[in-house]
């Protein structure tokens, strides 16, 4: 008996030692422990649930899950979207998940594993259903979306090539402090229309019935959101990148897509800077 409460011990001091070493390997800031860092103001990606006062949404059940697949907790840190690169080289976290485009210019300075396609679209009230029917009837108006992502450049890029391109005024984009105030201030009449990704609009659509109506098509075919990490933490970027692929593979991943209405904007795998 007493050898086999050794033998006992001896595994599962292994174990634990294996489970160290793992956790070092990964870089993160504290063993067992994943921190990461979101700004809780986009549903169904990341939002702070009313009913419960924490923070719930797509990104956050996809983090969990993943942590879960590498045998770590889970520690959310939130920040403002224009601080969390910051945040995170200056060791705040060890990644970013918080409906962040994978693009060339932010690959400059991170990594991405991306894990769910996007799109830019332009969205208006339904008072103007009428007016604004295809994205080009916007030419010369005036779009607004939140500052501190990629939206204000995606609308100059299409303005480029559809408005001006074919010699009508350009859109103008006016850029908010978020969604909220992008479609606040198009509610008030201060903006003919908002950008913002598709997957939140149709769940913006969702809680606010008979509010709004989809403009065109999306801007954007390839946008894809990245986990963001810092260049040099390829061992954790490869490892969440495996977790995610194993996630796809057991089926969780499609069950959480379901449960956050977002089944359309799967990928097939995960891919490491896919946007080029």
């Amino acid at each position: 008996m007493k050898l086999i409460r050794l033998a006992v011990s001896a595994a599962l001091l292994s174990l634990a030692a294996t489970a160290a070493s793992a956790d070092s390997s990964l870089n993160l800031i504290k063993d067992g422990e994943l921190r990461i860092m979101t700004n809780p103001i986009y549903p169904p990606m990341e939002f702070v649930n009313p009913d419960t006062g924490t923070i719930d949404g797509f990104d956050v059940d996809l983090a969990n899950a993943i942590a879960k697949k590498l045998n770590l907790t889970t520690v959310f840190v939130t920040s403002a979207f224009q601080e969390l690169q910051s945040g995170l080289q200056t060791g705040r976290a060890d990644m970013i998940i918080s409906g962040m485009s994978d693009n060339v210019k932010r690959q400059a300075s991170m990594d991405f594993v991306d894990y769910i396609t996007s799109g830019p679209i332009l969205f208006t009230v339904n008072a103007n259903a009428g007016t604004y029917k295809q994205a080009t009837d916007l030419c010369g108006k005036t779009v607004a979306g939140s500052r501190s992502t990629s939206f204000g450049d995606n609308v100059k890029a299409w303005s480029a090539e559809n408005c001006e391109g074919k010699g009508k005024p350009a859109i103008k984009f006016e850029g908010t402090a978020d969604s909220n105030a992008a479609r606040l201030g198009m509610k008030q009449g201060r903006y003919d229309a908002v950008v913002q990704g598709i997957e939140t609009i149709a769940y913006q659509m969702r809680i606010e019935p008979n509010t709004y109506t989809l403009v065109g098509e999306p801007l954007l075919s390839n946008d894809t959101f990245g986990i963001g990490f810092k260049k040099d933490h390829t061992a954790l970027r490869d490892a969440v990148a495996g977790a995610l692929d194993a996630l796809i593979k057991d089926g969780t991943y499609d069950e959480i897509l379901k449960k956050w209405g977002l089944v359309h904007n799967a990928v097939p795998k995960a891919v490491i800077n896919g946007v080029k």
